[in-house]
Formats: structure tokens, sequence, C-alpha cells
């Protein structure tokens, strides 16, 4: 069990409903980023005085979020979301016609879009097998026309995890960039984007880095801000938003450049809460931990003779467990009745996310839950057919 300040870490969260197993969807609130969105909005009652706490906040979870992932300074801006950072690096990029970008099928549809909108691009799809994408079958899709690869770190649907330091290899081989959505593995995968290569990387807030929903963070690899204008230009790109000599702008030279306006001011206090949250708890320790669980639930679930869709290989995997249902309603209904709250996102599919509070004995509920909520279930209604 790992603990926050002398605490066990599930005191952070409201847990009487059973095992929340959805964080790779929105995080609960944890408590800590309760009490940080509270003290701003009593900020926010007395107007404009809540200022001066949404700089500290912004300049705050910019400085923590770089420090996770490794990011010089000036490396990083924030987001709404992910869609938008993969968007602002496909305009940076700026693929000419004729050129081609390479994905793979458990990517996610916000790293389809900024590609295949233009009809002058196109889309490869790296084919996976047993759950994982072989690095080969992307390398043989890459060429001199390559203008990036793009991957989900950790894809959404079943959990498989890439090898960021061999794409980026390969990318630029090619001449090519990595381009890499973050959404399931930003603040609980260990995450080196100088020592990987790593040279656009999204994520937003309300997943495994326990903020709210609407905020996230781009980070664009030092050198790469001005490969084009920002795609979205605004006021807080500028060197000095506060000076209003309109005829004399200067935007910054690194990532901030791409600074819109104002951010999102909610967002980004409970981003750095929730990330402070993390640091206080340790990465390391984290990542260690779910590692286990994430074994302990796929190596259960495999036992009942359940057909998990997440890679076998540890080294491949994150902290989501997918496994395949007959009914996906009704699993799901049968499972909240023993308190386990899965991920009904795919047909066919629940997906089970760990997060760093839950704990051994809260794996051990979900086998059992899923031996008597399905596994039994199956085995009666088979019976009754016969």
């Amino acid at each position: 069990m790992l603990k926050y300040k002398g605490k066990p870490a599930k005191r952070l969260f409201d847990l009487s409903d059973g095992v929340y197993l959805r964080t790779g969807n929105v995080s609960k609130c944890a408590l800590p980023v309760q009490e940080g969105i509270e003290r701003f909005v009593r900020k926010w009652r007395r107007g404009d005085a809540c200022w001066p706490a949404y700089e500290a906040a912004f300049e705050g979870a910019v400085r923590t979020f770089a420090n996770l992932i490794n990011a010089p300074a000036g490396s990083v801006c924030t987001l709404e979301n992910t869609s938008m950072g993969i968007s602002m690096a496909a305009q940076l990029i700026a693929p000419p016609p004729g050129s081609n970008v390479v994905v793979d099928d458990l990517t996610h549809p916000s790293n389809i879009l900024p590609w295949s909108t233009r009809a002058d691009v196109e889309v490869r799809y790296a084919t996976s097998a047993d759950g994982a994408v072989d690095p080969q079958a992307i390398a043989e899709l890459v060429d001199e026309r390559t203008a990036a690869v793009d991957v989900c770190h950790v894809s959404m649907a079943i959990g498989f995890r890439h090898d960021l330091d061999a794409l980026a290899e390969l990318a630029h081989a090619a001449g090519a960039y990595l381009v890499v959505d973050a959404a399931q593995s930003a603040g609980l995968v260990p995450i080196d984007v100088q020592a990987s290569g790593v040279d656009f990387l999204a994520c937003p807030s309300f997943k495994w880095l326990h903020g709210t929903l609407g905020a996230g963070f781009l980070y664009v690899k030092p050198g790469l801000s001005t490969l084009g204008p920002p795609p979205i230009p605004g006021w807080m790109a500028a060197r000095d938003p506060q000076n209003f000599a309109i005829r004399d702008i200067m935007l910054h030279e690194d990532a901030r450049r791409l600074q819109r306006g104002v951010n999102n001011g909610v967002g980004l206090v409970a981003v750095e809460e929730g990330m402070n949250m993390l640091m206080e708890v340790g990465p390391d320790r984290i990542w260690r931990h779910v590692s286990d669980l994430a074994t302990q639930l796929h190596d259960g679930l495999v036992e009942l003779g359940l057909a998990v869709r997440s890679p076998g290989n540890a080294a491949e995997r994150a902290g989501i467990v997918t496994v395949a249902v007959e009914d996906t309603r009704e699993a799901v209904v049968n499972l909240y009745h023993e308190g386990i709250h899965p991920g009904p996102y795919i047909p066919g599919e629940l997906r089970l996310d760990i997060a760093f509070y839950h704990d051994r004995e809260d794996i051990e509920r979900t086998l059992a839950a899923f031996k008597k909520a399905v596994v039994n279930k199956r085995q009666r209604t088979g019976a009754a057919r016969r």
C-alpha cells in the first residue's frame, strides 16, 4: 500500500462506492486537488484577486510537468486537451503534399484527424498482433516521404505500451518526427523526453495526472517551436503579455510562443495539486506499485479462463488491463453489484485502470467479482443452454 504524508493513499479519494477502475477515463478528484480548487475559488469570489494565484498555478504546473518528463525549461506550454496538442504539432510539422504519416491500428482518433483531414497526405496504419505493435511493423511503413510517426504511448483500448526510444530512433533515421500522445501514460509511466528523443508530446490533466478536464500540456523539443508560425497565436505567447504596445509585440522563441490566451485557471490549479500529490508519493514508487498490481490482475484474469486483450509481456503494459466479455452491458451491471467499476468503452471489452491508490486487496476483490459475475454466470448460462 502506498502512502501520502504517512497515511494510506486511499484516504485521498472517495472510494465508498467500491473499486474504481476508470482513472484512464477520468480520475476521481483527490482531496488535495479539491482543497486547492476551493482555495482558488475563495480568491476568485473577490474577482481579479485570484489573478496572482492563477499565475502561480500556471508557472508551478508547467515547471512540475517539465520535471515529471525531464523536459528542459521553456519546452512546455499548456493546452486545453490532447487533441489540440497533436493538431498543433501537425501544423508545425506541416507535411508537404505527397508525404505520409505512420500510425498504428491501436491509436486514438485524436492521432488520426490532424493528418487524415489533409487530402494530400497519406496515413499509413501499422497492424497490431496479439495486443501489441511490433516496431518492425512501423519500420516497414516508414520511408523517405514519412513526415511523422504518431503514436499513443499507451493505447487507450488495451493498454499496449510503445518503446519511445526505439520509435524516435526509427523516425529520426528517416528524417521524420516522433509525435506522442501520452494521455494514458503521463503521470504513471516514467517518461524522459530528452533521453528518448521525443519531438512532440501532448497529454491532458484529467487522467493519470489527477487534475480536471479542460487542461493539459504540450512538450516541444527545443528548436522545433519555430518550425512555423504559432498555429493558434494568442496574447500569452508574448514575451511580456502585460506590455500593451501593440505595434511592438515580441513572441517567445521556445514552446511558450505556442501559448494562446488566458489559461484554464481552475484546471491549472487542479493539475498542479495532482502532480504535487504524485511527487510526494514518488513517481518511481507509483510505477513499480501499479506495474505489480497490473501483473496480478492480468495473470488472475487469465487463470479465470478469460480472454485478456492486453499484452502478456509486462514490458509492453502500463496501468490498463482489458478483458473480453460476451455482453458488455450485462457484465458492467453485474460487476457494479459487486462494487467493481470497470470502463465499458469498446463493445465486447471491459477496461480496468489501476491507479496508485489501489492495493492487492482491490485486485483480489476485482478477480473474485469477475469469477462470480462473469465466469460463473457464463458457466450457468452455458449449462442451461445444454
